[in-house]
């Protein structure tokens, strides 16, 4: 579909022309936000202390789904059910008008639209993507603003001297998730994957990240609400060798958040992923912890808004551009989960069984390798 973009320059490190990923200009809807991601796994004892210690308010229905709830978005933002193998089922999106889900009942062929087995039963439509990931697109007629944080803590800064007898003592307690925030997802069919979510979803490519040959390898794409800004991304698509969840994303106010909730799940015996920093591309504080099945999730702060006028801009991909400021990247952070399934699946696409082979494996390695950085 058509484009709306700047020149997308060279790659820096091989002189590869960038490989464009352009926006669509007749989207099939313009979906709002990410409202919802759902898993199964056998361990729900432990995804309970997850994702409670993590800063989630837990529930359990009738069939021993756990479903945990943030402070402001849909009711329900994830949804743990028991499974005897680890899944990821699929993401939800909120959509705000029927219209919007007769569209892609009649354009992409999704589901009719009725209510959904999610929590709440919205009324909503369910399509696959290109990889079979089952994507779900709901009206959430109870969804919640971010709340008041109040105003922010002063801070001593420079010549700017204004807390005075004021000692600063945050509590010590789980971060507060104010709500889902993002997802990314790995996929071999990184071409069909990226363009299936924004022709059908209206997702923006807020920065692309390339590999030496110029190809992308990862887009960070944000929601279209027009002048309204959005973050900076909703939706992750990521060139890997395998098909999988790789992390998701929940805001907190800031970052004396991000490090009270560091030091409880330190305290309750989880595994830091990788953290405190602050990203380049987004900008925004970080800190990912492993939970269950080993899958990573985020808490993040401060990260960018932008609306529809943003042009996408395209950079080389690297280890060295995932952080502005941050402490090295641990090798397990960037390697994806490879448990007996992973690892058949990885096979098979090497030798042929997708669009990521050999060729492919090897200029990921060499791009990670990169000392370049973004503008």
């Amino acid at each position: 579909m058509g484009a709306n973009m700047t020149d997308p320059g060279v790659h820096p490190d091989s002189g590869a022309a960038f490989v464009p990923v352009e926006r669509a200009t007749d989207p099939v809807v313009r979906v709002h936000d990410l409202a919802m991601i759902e898993f199964a796994g056998p361990d729900t004892d432990r995804a309970w202390k997850f994702f409670s210690d993590f800063g989630l308010t837990g529930s359990r229905d009738g069939d021993g789904n756990l479903q945990f709830s943030a402070e402001a978005g849909a009711p329900v933002c994830l949804v743990y059910r028991p499974a005897k193998k680890a899944e990821f089922i699929g993401p939800t999106f909120a959509v705000r008008s029927r219209e919007e889900l007769d569209a892609l009942h009649r354009q992409a062929g999704a589901t009719a639209p009725a209510p959904l087995p999610l929590p709440g039963a919205p009324t909503g439509v369910i399509l696959g993507d290109p990889n079979g990931v089952a994507v779900k697109v709901a009206i959430f007629e109870d969804w919640r603003s971010l709340p008041d944080c109040g105003p922010p803590e002063a801070i001593n800064r420079g010549c700017e001297r204004p807390r005075v007898n004021t000692p600063v003592r945050p509590q010590r307690q789980p971060s507060r998730v104010l709500r889902l925030g993002h997802m990314v997802l790995g996929t071999p069919e990184w071409e069909s994957t990226a363009r299936f979510y924004i022709d059908t979803f209206g997702l923006i490519p807020s920065d692309v990240q390339s590999l030496p040959d110029g190809r992308p390898a990862i887009a960070f794409m944000r929601c279209d609400r027009g002048d309204d800004p959005a973050d900076h991304h909703t939706f992750v698509v990521g060139r890997l060798p395998i098909l999988d969840f790789e992390h998701a994303a929940f805001e907190v106010p800031d970052l004396d958040d991000v490090g009270m909730g560091a030091e409880v799940l330190k305290e309750e015996g989880f595994r830091r992923a990788w953290g405190i920093g602050r990203h380049i591309l987004g900008s925004q504080i970080f800190d990912y912890w492993f939970g269950p099945d080993g899958r990573k999730f985020e808490h993040f702060a401060d990260g960018d808004l932008f609306n529809a006028s943003r042009p996408t801009r395209s950079h080389a991909m690297s280890a060295a551009g995932l952080a502005a400021w941050a402490p090295p990247v641990p090798g397990a952070f960037l390697r994806p989960r490879l448990g007996w399934h992973e690892f058949r699946q990885l096979l098979g696409n090497l030798f042929g069984g997708s669009s990521f082979g050999f060729k492919e494996l090897k200029l990921l390695g060499s791009a990670m390798r990169s000392s370049s950085t973004p503008d």
